[in-house]
C-alpha cells in the first residue's frame, strides 16, 4: 500500500510542469552559482598574483634605492678622503713655503747684519778720510 501510494505519488511529480520548472531553476541557479564561485576564485588569485607583483616591484625599488644610496655613499667618502687629501698636500704646501719664508728671512737679516756692517765701516773710512781732509787744510 505504501509503494501504490508512492509510485502513484511520483507519477503525480513527473507529470507535473511545475517540478520540471523547479529541477530547471535549481538546476540553472546552481550552474549559475558553480559559475560564480570559479569567476570569483579566478578574480582572487588574479588579486593575489597583481599583489605578489607588486610586492615584488616595491622589492626591486627598494633595493635599487638601497644600492643607489649606498653608491651615493661610497662617492661622498671618496670625496671626502679626496678633499681630506688635499687639504693635507695644500698643508704641506703652505707649511713648505712659510718654512721657505722663514729661512729667506733669517738669510736676509744676516745679510743686513753684515751689510750693515760693511756700510758702517764704510762710513768709518769716509769720515775718517773727511777728518784727515780737515786737518790737512
Amino acid at each position: 500500500m505504501i509503494t501504490i501510494q508512492l509510485i502513484s505519488f511520483i507519477h503525480l511529480v513527473w507529470t507535473n510542469v511545475f517540478f520540471y520548472l523547479f529541477t530547471g531553476f535549481v538546476l540553472l541557479f546552481g550552474s549559475l552559482l558553480c559559475l560564480l564561485l570559479k569567476m570569483l576564485k579566478k578574480k582572487s588569485s588574479d588579486i593575489k598574483l597583481i599583489q605578489q607583483q607588486n610586492v615584488a616591484r616595491i622589492d626591486n625599488i627598494r633595493k635599487e634605492h638601497t644600492e643607489k644610496l649606498e653608491t651615493i655613499r661610497l662617492e661622498m667618502l671618496k670625496r671626502e678622503e679626496e678633499r681630506s687629501r688635499q687639504w693635507m698636500e695644500s698643508e704641506k704646501e703652505t707649511l713648505h713655503v712659510l718654512n721657505g719664508v722663514s729661512t729667506l728671512l733669517d738669510l736676509s737679516e744676516q745679510i743686513e747684519g753684515s751689510k750693515s756692517e760693511k756700510i758702517l765701516n764704510k762710513l768709518d773710512e769716509i769720515q775718517s778720510k773727511i777728518e784727515k781732509l780737515k786737518n790737512t787744510r
